[in-house]
């Protein structure tokens, strides 16, 4: 039977943080893209090999380091890759060093002759409550990393998932902590993964596409609530310089097969 060999690499949205399975295990775009992927295999009259070596809380320059080797090694036919949030994140950032590092994760895999898919980053849900400054400057930096997402993926002949133009604003289809797209967010992503391969580029969905109806704004206490659970400990790691993915391996680094 002819294999087809799928390999993402990434941080917290291609492990799949705001998808939690039945078991508890993250399942996350990547998995449900995956799935996808497989189900036209069969009817092609192949099947698939999937790995997953994203891990969460790396930024682009960890990435870069700890997975595009394994990723080559695997000699995959189709690579996701998509990173820069826990870099926009950050305090500081230096925009120059972060967007080379992206080139090289984006060039070395393009290298390896497989079709590479990268993507935009959309807006966080916008419940959460930063203040106006931070907002704006969030907001600004991904506007930036998204200009260059897309000038590096036309580089290199990759596809580029335009995320930042699928998701709307606003918190429906985000998970609790209101940074990664909860089930409905990473379904629609997914979806529409398998859509830019057929040459269809994702189109501004609206939040009822995603979810049944749109969700009342927060209220003062849930902010409060989201501020202790989210907020403080993001706070307490970055004075530490602890990284959320501390002790967290890979959860497939080798290929699983998908029949």
């Amino acid at each position: 039977m002819n294999q087809y060999r799928y390999v993402a690499v990434g941080d917290s949205f291609t492990e799949g943080v705001g998808d939690p399975g039945p078991d508890g295990v993250f399942v996350g775009w990547a998995d449900r893209f995956a799935a996808l992927l497989a189900d036209r295999r069969v009817d092609q009259g192949g099947d698939l090999a999937y790995a997953n070596l994203a891990v969460r809380g790396l930024t682009t320059r960890q990435i870069l380091e700890t997975q595009l080797t394994p990723a080559i090694a695997l000699q995959p036919d189709l690579v996701s890759a998509v990173t820069g949030m826990n870099d926009l994140i950050r305090p500081r950032i230096d925009f120059r060093q972060c967007t080379a590092d992206l080139d090289k994760l984006i060039g070395g895999l393009a290298a390896t002759g497989a079709t590479v898919v990268t993507a935009t980053l959309p807006t966080p849900g916008q419940g959460t409550p930063l203040p106006t400054p931070l907002r704006r400057q969030l907001v600004k930096r991904l506007n930036l990393w998204n200009a260059f997402t897309r000038k590096i993926a036309a580089t290199h002949d990759a596809l580029c998932l335009d995320l930042a133009v699928m998701m709307p604003p606003g918190i429906g289809g985000w998970s609790e902590d209101r940074l990664h797209p909860g089930p409905d967010g990473h379904r629609a992503a997914a979806e529409a993964c398998i859509g830019l391969l057929d040459g269809n580029p994702p189109r501004r969905l609206a939040v009822t596409e995603i979810v049944a109806e749109i969700p009342d704004d927060p209220r003062i206490a849930d902010q409060l609530r989201w501020a202790r659970q989210f907020l403080v400990p993001w706070m307490k790691r970055r004075l530490r310089r602890q990284s959320s993915g501390a002790g967290i391996v890979a959860k497939l680094p080798g290929y699983r097969g998908i029949v």
